[in-house]
């Protein structure tokens, strides 16, 4: 696999309640795609890896996919 371009770290948004904001995250991957990012750091160290479960960032991690399809 070879890297090349753009990777920007995907700030992770969160609820008043601490849980994720689907939608200003599907906002966001939307945003950097059109901006011509040629990849995404999910749940990387902006993306407060550390306050989050497994779980939570596995669900995060799929969510972007779904998002991001095959762009």
């Amino acid at each position: 696999m070879k890297f090349e371009g753009i990777y920007t770290p995907l700030v992770t948004p969160f609820n008043d309640d601490f849980t994720l904001n689907k939608d200003a995250l599907e906002r966001t991957v939307e945003y950097l795609i059109d901006a011509g990012v040629h990849g995404l750091i999910v749940a990387g160290t902006t993306g407060e890896y550390y306050a989050m479960s497994m779980k939570e960032r596995v669900y995060m991690m799929g969510l972007c996919r779904e998002l991001i399809k095959e762009r």
